[in-house]
């Protein structure tokens, strides 16, 4: 065979089996995110439906289709495989501490993931149930070192938030609904402001996640080690 004629076979071959890898993909029916088997909802109001998701080492979830603004908080990552109906594979990492936001408000998105890597792939998402934004008031925290800014978009933001052993947030007002993710094991205090000087005692996990509700709010460490965690609010 001439070099001239394997270069044409070559290229046909693998525009073929691109062409069946797509039409395949295609032909997978979708599910609702929130109806994927490795989408468990966890926590849910009119505003959000926040959702565990665990991907075992080489297991893929469904074909599942996103139509809602979301927000993903990767508690543990790993390398992964994303599948497209009409698109070329990406293979990609999902880095342990990441937010990723996706933009799905008034269209449609559908991917397959796959955990290429060794360890779970623990991820807290939520979908913004309402489509908006719904100008609940600024959504801001205090400027200090405690918090860093990781998420800006216009239905919601966030913020990553450190506190070292007995460090408060101090006093801040949240103005709308929103969603706490913690990183970090340990006992966090949540000031009550109904009733001077009582708390809230919570012990928390990595993945851990709350509902939150607008209002006054003061955290504070308890443990002996650093307190982090993501604290999102809708706009």
């Amino acid at each position: 065979m001439s070099t001239i004629r394997k270069t044409l076979f070559s290229t046909l071959l693998c525009s073929t089996l691109l062409s069946a890898g797509l039409t395949t993909q295609a032909a997978e029916k979708g599910v609702a995110t929130d109806l994927e088997p490795l989408h468990h909802v966890i926590l849910e109001n009119k505003y959000v439906t926040v959702m565990r998701v665990l991907i075992q080492p080489g297991q893929s979830t469904l074909f599942h289709e996103q139509h809602l603004d979301y927000v993903n908080t990767h508690i543990e990552g790993s390398p992964v495989k994303i599948e497209y109906p009409d698109k070329p594979v990406n293979m990609t990492e999902m880095k342990s501490g990441n937010v990723k936001f996706g933009e799905h408000q008034g269209k449609s998105d559908t991917d397959k993931v796959t955990n290429t890597g060794n360890n779970v792939n623990h991820q807290v998402a939520f979908e913004i149930n309402i489509p908006g934004p719904q100008h609940f008031g600024k959504a801001s925290r205090p400027a200090n070192a405690g918090f860093s800014q990781v998420l800006d978009k216009k239905t919601v933001r966030g913020w990553k938030v450190t506190l070292k052993p007995g460090a408060s947030t101090g006093e801040y007002t949240q103005h709308g609904p929103g969603v706490r993710v913690f990183f970090t094991e340990g006992r966090v205090l949540i000031a009550d402001q109904t009733h001077t000087n009582r708390v809230k005692e919570v012990w928390v996990h990595p993945g851990d996640a709350f509902l939150t509700e607008p209002g006054k709010v003061d955290i504070t460490a308890a443990s002996g080690e650093n307190i982090i965690f993501n604290d999102y609010e809708l706009l």
